[in-house]
């Protein structure tokens, strides 16, 4: 006979929560069998389902979504300019001009695509830039270009960003969590015991009239339980093919060490492939990155990884 998986709902974050009922309540929709079990639960838990909703829209209109999502563009739009900017100095006539440049670049570079990354990636790896930038491996390139302007400016918009986001994390671990948690823990307790009835109405079943709608159940609580409930066993970069690194581009030989940022991923069977945060979930070190040639960065897994993987790029000459 056909189980219910348990779902992991205290783990699930508000999101991922409410996706998920709603998930269960589109199955049960899609299974008339089913909903005739849990008829007398149907209206509460819907009325349930429907306050979660507007507190999720509630937060997803939150002033401090489009606050923060204008601090972003500032953030990204000066992080542009300043590269078009460095990019330009490329073709200076002053080779100590074009030196800069080409170290400046090749620093921005490392750091990937930033503006592709989420919120507290981003984050991360912007305040990593302008730390490097304002270090004495890089302040007097700055000066020699003549960005120090957009510096200020690079460390302004971050900071408004960075305040902005820390002002909403607080606000959210405030009142509104208490609502929400009041409103979750109702649409629990009607969940499990639909699960309940339907779980009785399978025992006493000859005819494995509720299999389908259980397969299908089992495998949205198979996903949403990976997603939102890991395990805490650490994984393994060094693991067959799991950590998957985006190739380095070419960088330019400057005399001095070359220090990329690569873009890597893990990857587990049957589960999701998910993008690996530069300071959070792995370090870097280098071998062989000063001169022309093929240089190594090693991966160092941190916080839920552990292991290394060795990536090469080659340093040119222009």
């Amino acid at each position: 006979m056909k189980t219910i998986l348990a779902a992991f709902l205290h783990k699930f974050r508000n999101e991922a929560h409410y996706e998920f009922m709603i998930v269960f309540r589109n199955l049960i929709l899609k299974f008339p069998v089913v909903q005739s079990v849990v008829a007398a639960l149907w209206t509460e838990f819907l009325s349930f389902l429907t306050q979660e909703e507007q507190f999720i829209n509630a937060m997803r209109k939150s002033d401090y979504t489009t606050r923060i999502a204008n601090a972003d563009k500032r953030v990204d739009k000066t992080i542009t300019g300043m590269s078009e900017a460095i990019r330009s100095f490329m073709h200076h006539f002053d080779p100590a001009m074009v030196a800069a440049a080409e170290s400046l670049y090749n620093r921005f570079a490392a750091f990937g695509h930033i503006s592709r990354k989420s919120y507290e990636e981003e984050t991360a790896v912007v305040n990593l830039l302008i730390a490097d930038l304002n270090s004495t491996a890089y302040s007097s390139k700055i000066t020699t270009l003549g960005l120090s302007a957009w510096l200020t400016e690079l460390q302004a918009a971050e900071t408004e960003f960075d305040q902005l986001l820390a002002q909403r994390n607080v606000e959210t671990a405030q009142k509104p969590q208490g609502e929400i948690g009041e409103i979750r823990k109702k649409i629990g307790v009607a969940y499990h015991t639909m699960i309940d009835r339907i779980t009785a109405a399978n025992t006493m079943d000859t005819a494995a009239t509720y299999k389908p709608f259980i397969d299908e159940l089992n495998a949205e609580i198979k996903y949403f339980n990976v997603h939102n409930a890991p395990s805490q066993a650490k994984k393994d970069l060094g693991a067959g093919d799991s950590c998957l690194v985006d190739t380095i581009e070419p960088q330019y030989y400057t005399g001095k060490a070359i220090n990329p940022v690569p873009i890597a991923f893990y990857r587990e069977s049957d589960k999701p492939t998910v993008e690996l945060v530069f300071a959070r979930d792995f370090s870097v070190s280098y071998k062989n990155n000063v001169e022309t040639g093929t240089a190594n960065v090693i991966l160092h897994g941190k916080g839920e990884y552990k292991g290394k993987k060795t990536v090469s790029f080659n340093i040119i000459r222009q």
